[in-house]
């Protein structure tokens, strides 16, 4: 909705003044304008739950996040070490592939500035 309500209004009204409907309007002007600020929500979400993961093993919860935990608990350093570092591996290719699906979205609904570079 943020990403959505982001786009200028006076697109909005460019739109209105050639009679675009509502779903015309949303999907083929709100939508396309909007998709950066969506995509980076939803890059941020994934972080986020990531960086939850240690913070969740703390109430019971298995996974990386309790791999560090228990290093942590147990100073056993090379334990916490690696999966922390697996944690931000994969934090680091889920940005990469939300990037990567975010700009492939954007070059579909807009050819012509690929045929422009």
């Amino acid at each position: 909705d943020l990403g959505i309500r982001l786009v200028d209004k006076e697109v909005i009204e460019a739109a209105d003044a050639f009679g675009a409907s509502k779903k015309q309007k949303l999907w083929g002007v709100q939508m396309p304008l909007a998709l950066p600020n969506i995509m980076q929500g939803i890059n941020q979400c994934t972080m986020m739950a990531l960086s939850m993961v240690v913070i969740a093993s703390m109430i019971g919860t298995r996974g990386l996040g309790d791999e560090v935990l228990l290093g942590l608990q147990q100073l056993n350093v090379g334990r916490a070490a690696e999966a922390g570092i697996a944690i931000v591996l994969l934090a680091i290719v889920l940005d990469r592939i939300t990037q990567s699906y975010g700009e492939t979205l954007q070059e579909r609904r807009a050819p012509e500035k690929k045929k422009g570079k």
